[in-house]
């Protein structure tokens, strides 16, 4: 498990026009569960946070509206736990493949952490059924 906060990806997401309201009702979205600290702070798991975002991305995928967005036809706003598990394959591979693209080879770090993501997410989906 990999925790950042929230500044960390607001700093890539900024000229989106991302602000941290915006950015966790994103995390919501996700189904990116947060952890709140002191002074307003928030953080997540960067892994959970990848996985969820290359799910929404990858070729093929569905179009995806983030909070604050004009462009909402025929998007998607909110991403059911379910797709990421039922794509999980395809998404470690491409996360895989650009961590090997951009030269940081970690050979099995995403796979490993991406397994322990999913458990979590089946049994969070358990919980709440029942």
């Amino acid at each position: 498990m990999r925790l950042v906060g929230e500044d960390y990806i607001l700093r890539e997401l900024t000229p989106l026009g991302m602000n941290r309201r915006s950015l966790r009702k994103l995390f919501r979205q996700l189904s990116i569960p947060m952890l709140k600290g002191p002074k307003d702070t928030v953080i997540i798991d960067l892994i959970s946070f990848m996985l969820a975002m290359r799910t929404i991305t990858r070729p093929g995928a569905p179009d995806f509206s983030l909070p604050g967005s004009r462009q909402r036809p025929n998007a998607r706003t909110k991403l059911p736990p379910q797709e990421i598990i039922d794509n999980l394959d395809q998404s470690v591979d491409l996360i895989e493949q650009g961590r090997k693209m951009f030269g940081i080879v970690k050979p099995g770090t995403i796979r490993s952490a991406a397994g322990e993501v999913v458990a979590r997410l089946k049994d969070t989906q358990a919980r709440i059924k029942q």
